[in-house]
């Protein structure tokens, strides 16, 4: 065995790593075979000890041992990869499920905001449907327990039947189907699972059915969402029916309630009229959107799509600004102008309304000159200490600080060093009763 081979065996494997110099220190190289075969069986033996530990005890304060939960988790999963990769899909599979089951069940027991584990069981449920295509289990066995993940459970893992197509075939499909349609008579029409488990499972069904006028008709169902229109339109137009694409792509345009929702089946429609070659149409539908709500990624879009055209003209553009500095909130018309190379008169407007610009974006606009012409940032700089040290707060102290830090040097490339002094003394009068803020301003 070669010397890289051995050190990734011993890091893959440290305990049969071991096993392995005793057995060929005794029997030598001529029953390697066997005992490789047991090194490869080893982790499909022990995935079954991991898997118990993945219950969790309802009675567990749902923040404590998250973090080892996860860890035995990540254990689960690469145990399972190498015992797949060492052909014990058959082995496994069944662990696996088990494994899904627990985690689904832990999920409701603890906190999980960091959405790590929640993130681990979606990877965990793709292993398992690995595991299935690999050794597939009873086709009407793993479609009950599919769409019962799907219904009863508390709504994750999210079941992705795409996954499991292979093992199912067209009869657990089928199955599938009709379990589904089982259900969808008993359910209450106002429930979870009429509303969002079983509209999903028929839409998944009729996707993998290949009929596109029926996957169409499902997903007409409830077209409460803009993301319903984005599917449609997508399916349509990925089959060629770029007409009825286009239809219906104006239609979901037509019932959103505000543009900036639409934003992907607006680029849709535009990317539909411009393979139609309806040039006008298109640049209509960016202006019809920009001048409904002049946002900046809408500006950027009518810019995008006018210079496609070839029509970005001068007058277009300073027609496009105007609108901007006219109808849009002052921190969108400084974001536009910065992009279209206004600086001065982005600094200009952000100066004339400081109050009514995020703190972030006057920083920025601080930082690009605070270097080349500091003594017009001085007073910008102020002014975001002032509203920092309108409130108490540890927090809000050290980030006042740490602009004082930045306003100094900016007097001192002034040459106003005395101002800096004169103001931080302003400072401590104004505050002096702040025990904890003038403590820090002594870092000065």
């Amino acid at each position: 065995m070669d010397t890289e081979r051995g050190r990734a065996l011993r890091r893959e494997y440290p305990e049969l790593a071991s096993e392995l110099a005793r057995f060929l220190h005794r029997h030598g190289d001529d029953d390697l075979a066997s005992l490789v075969s047991h090194i490869r069986g080893a982790d499909a033996d022990g995935l079954r000890d991991l898997v118990d530990g993945l219950r969790r005890d309802r009675r567990t304060d749902p923040y404590r041992g998250r973090r080892e939960y996860a860890r035995r988790l990540r254990d689960v999963l690469d145990h399972g990869e190498r015992a797949l990769e060492n052909g014990h899909a058959d082995t496994v599979r069944d662990q696996l499920r088990r494994a899904v089951e627990r985690v689904t069940d832990a999920l409701t027991k603890m906190d999980d905001s960091s959405g790590i584990v929640g993130d681990d069981l979606a990877e965990l449920m793709t292993l398992y449907a690995r595991a299935c295509t690999s050794a597939p289990p009873p086709t009407q066995r793993l479609a009950a327990w599919l769409v019962g993940m799907q219904l009863d459970g508390p709504g994750w893992p999210k079941v992705r039947l795409r996954d499991f197509a292979a093992p199912l075939g067209q009869a657990g499909l089928a199955e599938c189907a009709r379990l589904v349609e089982e259900r969808r008579s008993a359910a209450d029409p106002g429930s979870w699972t009429a509303t969002w488990g079983i509209r999903g499972l028929r839409e998944q069904l009729a996707e993998l059915a290949g009929d596109v006028d029926s996957y169409v008709a499902v997903l007409a169902e409830d077209l409460r969402s803009t993301a319903q229109f984005v599917t449609i339109v997508t399916v349509l137009r990925t089959n060629g029916r770029g007409d009825e694409a286009e239809q219906w792509a104006r239609r979901g345009l037509a019932e959103s309630a505000h543009p900036t929702d639409t934003e992907k089946l607006r680029d849709l429609l535009v990317g539909l009229l411009l393979e139609r070659e309806a040039a006008d149409e298109a640049l209509a539908v960016r202006r019809s959107a920009f001048e409904r709500f002049p946002s900046p990624d809408l500006y950027q879009k009518l810019r995008e799509t006018a210079e496609l055209l070839g029509v970005w003209t001068s007058s277009l553009r300073t027609e496009a600004l105007d609108y901007v500095r006219a109808k849009a909130h002052v921190s969108q018309v400084v974001t536009v102008l910065r992009a279209e190379g206004l600086e001065e008169e982005a600094w200009q407007a952000a100066i004339a309304s400081p109050g009514r610009l995020p703190a972030s974006q006057r920083l920025s606009l601080i930082g690009e000159r605070e270097f080349d012409r500091p003594a017009e940032v001085i007073e910008p700089y102020r002014a975001l200490i002032d509203e920092l040290l309108a409130e108490t707060g540890k927090t809000r102290y050290s980030q006042a600080v740490e602009l004082l830090f930045r306003l100094r040097a900016a007097h001192e490339r002034a040459h106003d060093e005395a101002g800096f002094t004169t103001y931080v003394e302003e400072l401590r009068l104004r505050h002096k009763r702040r025990t904890t803020l003038i403590a820090r301003l002594a870092d000065l």
